[in-house]
């Protein structure tokens, strides 16, 4: 999908053909909403279903949207289609993560961090496959053909999942199961919400109020908004006592650092990927597959982190501001190579293989810590929930970014953006100490 998506919504003859500006801007919500999903995702597992079923179904949901993109019958069944792998994604995201936490409880942080790294690797490994493919039929063949391809592709996941006999064996009771009162409640606020939903799309279609611009620049807002809210109820708890309001107030400061991480990182499934498109030489290959190098940098670099993250104790807030401070450095590279690709100039495919260098380094620091943090901070019976708040910190970055990079192009969006995160990552490592003593008191 990030392989294809962005050149999809602006191809005028087979695609959307949308302006490069509303197809970065739609990316940037619609990876947001994969991302902002996680949250309710984890809540449905911790009261639900349990990790192991939430996330199946989320793969089930998955594979109905991709169907829904393949059908090619219009923006109608694209919008479907991509609600639909949000929702999924939502479901299946966190979760996954939970299960591998829950795999690995009974060990010391540097295994788990090790672990997530190697869990990080494995993923990848699919993503390469998936980007390689994907992106070559698209090109090759047409979108439609690609979706379809990203819909057998998570068909034969879910069979390897459903047949995995160590995660058959993880508990998979929600944590906190509902109460019947609470059953009760939850089922009228979300027929009152949804029901609030319906007539408020319903009022603005029919005054011309609902507009994809306004729609998107409304969810920028909603998934800033959301996690803050949340971070203020979390604080709010009486049974969270003094050590567990001290590491949620750590995991904050960490939270915002990383919304700034992915305000960059994932503009790569956009932005970046039109600049190559138009700018880049890439030497016969598929301009698709340069999002491939994403994956293959984490195959090659996630195992040897592993191994030193065994050896070596480097504290979380250190690993953030490390990886904000590469990926900052990574768009000041790409500033270099998009004031030398003016007009009809191809710049060398070496700038991106160094920006996604940089990136997939940065990552490796901050997104797998970020995660293994959220497990070892969470209250109890939240789980789920603090993995997808985690989550949540990409949800507004990507958001952000979208509007950023809507906005700005070239040359100023890479020295705006990437200034601002090391300056940011700068802070970060000043403030080390003291988010330390946060966690560890």
């Amino acid at each position: 999908m990030r392989a294809v998506l962005a050149l999809f919504l602006v191809d005028r003859v087979h695609g959307l053909g949308m302006s490069s500006g509303t197809a970065t801007a739609l990316v940037g919500a619609y990876l947001s909403a994969c991302y902002f999903t996680a949250l309710p995702g984890g809540w449905v597992a911790d009261r639900l279903l349990g990790a192991r079923r939430a996330a199946l179904l989320g793969g089930v949901v998955i594979l109905l949207g991709h169907v829904s993109l393949a059908l090619d019958l219009g923006a109608a069944t694209v919008y479907t289609g991509l609600v639909l792998v949000a929702l999924g994604t939502g479901l299946q995201k966190p979760n996954m993560t939970a299960l591998v936490g829950k795999l690995f409880a009974d060990r010391d942080d540097r295994e788990r961090d090790a672990a997530y790294s190697k869990f990080y690797a494995s993923i990848n490994i699919g993503g390469l496959v998936a980007t390689l493919l994907v992106g070559w039929l698209g090109v090759t063949f047409g979108w439609s053909i690609a979706f379809g391809a990203a819909a057998v592709g998570m068909g034969l996941s879910l069979i390897v999942f459903v047949l995995s006999g160590g995660l058959r064996s993880v508990d998979d009771r929600p944590a906190r199961p509902l109460t019947r009162e609470e059953a009760v409640r939850v089922r009228t606020w979300t027929l009152l919400g949804t029901g609030a939903a319906v007539v408020l799309v319903l009022a603005a279609s029919l005054t011309g109020v609902l507009t994809l611009p306004r729609c998107l620049t409304a969810f920028t807002v909603l998934a800033v908004l959301v996690p803050v809210g949340y971070f203020v109820k979390l604080l709010r708890r009486t049974d969270l006592g003094d050590r567990g309001r001290s590491g949620i107030k750590a995991y904050a400061w960490l939270f915002a650092a990383a919304v700034v991480f992915w305000c960059i990182y994932d503009l790569a499934a956009s932005n970046v990927q039109l600049f190559a498109n138009e700018h880049v030489d890439m030497m016969g290959l598929p301009v698709t597959w340069q999002a491939a190098m994403n994956p293959v940098l984490i195959i090659l670099l996630a195992g040897a982190l592993a191994v030193v993250w065994q050896r070596v104790s480097v504290s979380a807030p250190a690993k953030f501001a490390t990886g904000l401070l590469l990926c900052g450095v990574s768009f000041l590279l790409l500033s270099v190579a998009a004031a030398r690709a003016v007009g009809d100039v191809r710049i060398s495919l070496l700038w991106l293989v160094g920006l996604y260098f940089l990136q997939t380094l940065g990552e490796l620091f901050l997104s797998p810590t970020g995660l293994s943090l959220s497990h070892r901070l969470a209250p109890a019976g939240m789980g789920s929930q603090l993995a997808g708040l985690f989550f949540l910190s990409a949800s507004a970055g990507d958001a952000i970014g979208g509007q950023v990079a809507s906005r700005l192009d070239g040359v100023a969006l890479y020295l705006t953006l990437g200034s601002l995160a090391v300056l940011v990552g700068l802070g970060t490592a000043v403030a080390t100490p003291r988010i330390r003593a946060l966690i560890e008191s």
